[in-house]
């Protein structure tokens, strides 16, 4: 499983549009102009890059079946895999999700209102805008939800059963105890379990007087 510590920071890249692949995945965000395909509320792409984050908390990064490095190398390959997966899934999972709905479903609803004479009812419809925003609202957030819910990341028992207050101490607790595992835990001095050597005691010569010869 990826550490929290090591793989929190591309998220926060992700949210700030900070892209360390940007050349990889450019086209794929962009129009032949410049200028950004996704149209949907920030929010949006936060969330289901949340959503993605977590599935990737709950994966194994590095292959157990190698030599693993030292903590540090493995802690930067977790932080540049997670930013990698990340702008990935942005680029070519969400990106085309919010297109679709926000600008080829609405211009197809369009065209189909216009073909059976509702005139007005297409122009109403491409004016307000806020059903489809709602709508990709609505994709992020079940999605994240739903990533929560499968990688078993919190329990929603507790939501339903003791209200939105004691499901918020309930993450923060959950949290913290994951930052706590994380942190290097202070080595305690151990004990050689080597035997100090005795020191050779001066055998005295026991004087035995009837050895002792008088002259």
């Amino acid at each position: 499983m990826a550490k929290l510590l090591c793989t929190i920071w591309a998220l926060m890249l992700n949210s700030l549009n900070v892209s360390i692949f940007k050349t990889c995945f450019a086209n794929a965000m962009e129009d032949d102009y410049g200028e950004p395909l996704t149209t949907g509320p920030p929010i949006t792409s936060f969330l289901f890059a949340a959503g993605v984050y977590v599935i990737v908390l709950k994966s194994t990064l590095f292959p157990q079946s190698f030599r693993k490095p030292n903590p540090m190398l493995l802690c930067f390959y977790e932080f540049l895999t997670t930013a990698f997966f990340l702008e990935f899934s942005i680029a070519c999972i969400w990106t085309p999700i919010d297109v679709l709905m926000l600008t080829t479903l609405p211009k197809a609803i369009c065209h189909t209102l216009q073909d059976y004479g509702f005139n007005e009812a297409a122009e109403t419809f491409v004016a307000n805008k806020s059903s489809m925003a709602a709508l990709s609202y609505g994709t992020a957030t079940t999605f994240f939800l739903l990533a929560l819910h499968v990688t078993k990341t919190v329990d929603y028992t507790i939501l339903t059963e003791y209200g939105l207050t004691c499901f918020g101490s309930y993450l923060k607790n959950k949290l913290w105890q994951q930052i706590l595992s994380e942190l290097p835990k202070s080595k305690q001095n151990r004990r050689c379990p080597c035997r100090p050597r005795r020191k050779n005691r001066s055998k005295s010569r026991s004087k035995d007087p009837k050895s002792q010869t008088y002259t």
